[in-house]
């Protein structure tokens, strides 16, 4: 099944692109290699992700593959440091879609460039296609990334997770030893000391749902953060209490471990 996409690109341009870039998120972008594309988060003072996506390099430009619908409200939180370190965004012309990987032993976030046509690989055997106007999106590619376990975040999405509530910290989205950005402050604390009581989990649902919506399983009302449906269903990744069970719930498919040494061990 194919399906309009999603998603789009954002294009950072200017000498200063990649430092400034480097100070507003999760990621370490001054060692970024090429032929590599980071798992990136932008929050706000309070730690919670107000966009994401994966971050790449091209010529003289940052590249951001994110939510169409949060794309907007994105580029307006990064426009006073972009501002002042004279970098411009903008949406670009060039296509995205996400489909499954032609190249199953490819990292994720390894970066193919043949011409104007970008490939970069993503969780759940699935890849990015960048610059290709006859590529089509896959909702199927879709389903395999959030059975993956790996939300983007969309509009509704937007200022309601704490990246270790998204599970970042174990898909590559988070380094704790980069500098200063705004809310590394909670974000660190949160996995040198603390545990999250809510998560993402897998929801197998029979009716479509989108991000923003609320379903009820096991009696309890959970909030959806990034959903795709085909005909046979909705695969969701829903915030959860991290000790509810249910027979259409599911654990996300990686062991989450603490990221830094700290006080309380986590393992589960």
């Amino acid at each position: 099944m194919v399906a309009s996409s999603r998603f789009l690109c954002l294009e950072f341009l200017g000498d200063a692109a990649c430092r400034t870039l480097h100070g507003q998120c999760t990621q370490d972008l001054l060692t970024l290699e090429p032929g590599q594309a980071r798992l990136v988060a932008f929050c706000n003072p309070k730690g919670r992700i107000l966009g994401a996506g994966r971050m790449l390099a091209d010529d003289n430009r940052m590249l951001l593959v994110t939510a169409a619908d949060q794309a907007g409200a994105l580029m307006q939180h990064l426009h006073p440091a972009l501002t002042l370190a004279r970098v411009q965004v903008q949406i670009s012309e060039r296509p995205v879609v996400l489909v499954h990987a032609t190249d199953h032993s490819a990292a994720v976030g390894s970066v193919h460039t043949e011409g104007a046509r970008i490939t970069v690989a993503e969780f759940g055997s699935t890849e990015w296609i960048i610059g290709d106007s006859e590529a089509e999106h896959a909702v199927s590619a879709d389903l395999a990334r959030l059975r993956a376990g790996f939300a983007m975040i969309h509009a509704k999405a937007a200022g309601q997770l704490i990246p270790q509530q998204a599970h970042y910290q174990m898909l590559g989205g988070v380094n704790f030893q980069k500098g200063c950005y705004t809310g590394q402050e909670i974000i660190a604390r949160l996995e040198h000391l603390g545990e999250a009581k809510k998560v993402l989990k897998v929801l197998s649902h029979p009716q479509p749902l989108e991000p923003g919506d609320t379903v009820e399983v096991s009696e309890q009302p959970l909030w959806v953060c990034d959903a795709a449906h085909d005909d046979t269903g909705t695969v969701a990744l829903v915030l959860a209490p991290v000790d509810l069970t249910s027979e259409q719930l599911t654990n996300v498919p990686f062991e989450i471990i603490r990221q830094v040494a700290g006080e309380r061990p986590l393992k589960r």
